[in-house]
């Protein structure tokens, strides 16, 4: 996220590790766009987790790893048909196509706003990508620096 410059509050929001559902509804203000709500200090020491979509948690964890909440939250993407939020649309479409291998053909799941034309000064859709120029940089730099370590075994 600091590679593209977003803010963590954008995908994350963390809190108490024995905060409830409800605690969390009245403590917290929660976004229309889905969030995965991290219960412990860090991601580190991650006892459970949550997800809000539309200002209310929808979903606990079972199992307690960050890796199952990351899941999940992709999968309420899916199930759903939502757009990646823009606080966050870059890192999303990084995760999506780096670890999950979820390469489409057709644009991604980042919003295509309204912007000033800088030729004509007008406002103009903006035209879809295939891929975010800043993750297909990111993609192609660390692709250039994937090394084959296998070591072949020696014949005995």
């Amino acid at each position: 996220m600091a590679h593209f410059g977003e803010s963590t509050d954008g995908l994350m929001i963390f809190a108490d590790a024995f905060v409830t559902p409800p605690d969390v509804k009245r403590n917290f203000t929660l976004p229309a766009s889905p969030r995965l709500i991290l219960l412990g200090d860090q991601i580190h020491t991650l006892c459970k987790w949550m997800i809000s979509i539309e200002s209310h948690v929808i979903c606990q964890s079972i199992q307690p790893t960050f890796q199952s909440g990351l899941a999940a939250f992709f999968a309420v993407f899916y199930v759903f048909n939502l757009q990646y939020q823009d606080e966050a649309s870059q890192t999303l479409e990084f995760i999506q196509r780096r670890f999950i291998c979820i390469h489409s053909e057709r644009g991604s799941k980042a919003t295509h706003g309204k912007v000033m034309s800088k030729r004509t000064g007008k406002v103009v859709h903006k035209r879809p990508a295939t891929v975010n120029p800043h993750v297909a940089t990111l993609l192609k730099n660390l692709l250039d620096f994937e090394w084959d370590f296998r070591v072949p075994l020696p014949l005995v």
